[in-house]
């Protein structure tokens, strides 16, 4: 985070990876898409995780002053005590729910930005962080109408369907954000741009969505759990140690996830577009002319 504050005051380009540091433009298996994502965010991870840390801060803040958050006590343990045991806890709905919305909108506009990287790297463009974050800044209504579509979906479908509906609609839109970020979509036609990849790919995108999440999960889970446990032996005030190591958590999980999307997006590029074979076979079609290329 330092390094992307630092290159944003002063306005220094961010460095732009050499080909052969980018994610090469081929497909791949489900396990590999998530371990090409872990190379991804080694590229720069300072740049990545601050990216994702200037925006899920002040969303974090939001929930901390919620009902239920470990400032005002009776802390719920996330959105799973809302359909478990804490419905029943002062604050638990609040808490849980706009935990869940905000860490939600935050993936949604962190894996826009990097698709706006993504896009940049490819056709060997440099950018600065302020220009970055300016740029989706002016983006962010078109994120927010994305964001709110894509949810409403999941939520209905998931409320009509004991939550199978929900899971195959959220497959479908698993790229939107990267669509958006890289081709500078509309929010109707992100989630178009979306389906349209997924929908030839479905099964692959499907194993993608689920795979990332419980990794997510795992991640999150050993982040948060483990610190307060160990601190805690150590009589360091329980609320401290929940509040820092929920937002590291949130960091990483959402930068990883983010990460995944990224990733899978390209690959669904190759598997349906051949973007990997106009770079190939045509010198003079440059890498922005291709990301931006529509099927």
């Amino acid at each position: 985070m330092t390094e992307v504050q630092s290159n944003a005051s002063v306005g220094r380009p961010l460095p732009v990876p050499t080909l052969e540091e980018l994610p090469p433009l081929l497909a791949r298996t489900p396990l590999a898409i998530i371990d090409e994502a872990l190379t991804f965010l080694r590229i720069n991870p300072a740049m990545f995780f601050g990216l994702a840390a200037i925006v899920i801060l002040p969303l974090q803040l939001i929930i901390l002053v919620l009902p239920g958050s470990s400032l005002r006590g009776n802390r719920p343990d996330r959105t799973v005590d809302i359909l478990i045991s804490s419905i029943d806890q002062p604050g638990a709905v609040a808490n849980g729910a706009g935990t869940f919305i905000f860490e939600s909108l935050a993936l949604f506009a962190v894996a826009a930005i990097y698709g706006q990287v993504i896009a940049a790297w490819y056709s060997g463009r440099s950018m600065t962080a302020a220009d970055l974050l300016k740029a989706s800044l002016k983006r962010s209504p078109a994120i927010l109408g994305a964001w709110t579509l894509a949810h409403l979906a999941i939520v209905v479908g998931g409320v009509l369907s004991f939550g199978i509906l929900g899971v195959l609609i959220g497959a479908f839109f698993i790229v939107a954000a990267p669509a958006m970020g890289a081709e500078g979509l509309g929010a109707v036609e992100t989630l178009r741009r979306s389906r349209l990849l997924t929908t030839a790919r479905f099964g692959h995108s499907l194993v993608v969505y689920v795979a990332v999440a419980a990794a997510g999960q795992v991640m999150d889970f050993s982040l948060r759990i483990a610190p307060t446990f160990i601190l805690g032996q150590l009589n360091v005030p329980i609320w401290v140690t929940e509040g820092v190591f929920d937002v590291v958590a949130s960091i990483i999980v959402v930068a990883f996830t983010a990460a995944t999307s990224i990733v899978l997006y390209v690959d669904l590029r190759v598997r349906r577009e051949g973007i990997d074979l106009y770079m190939a076979l045509d010198k003079n079609v440059t890498a922005h002319q291709v990301m931006g290329r529509r099927g």
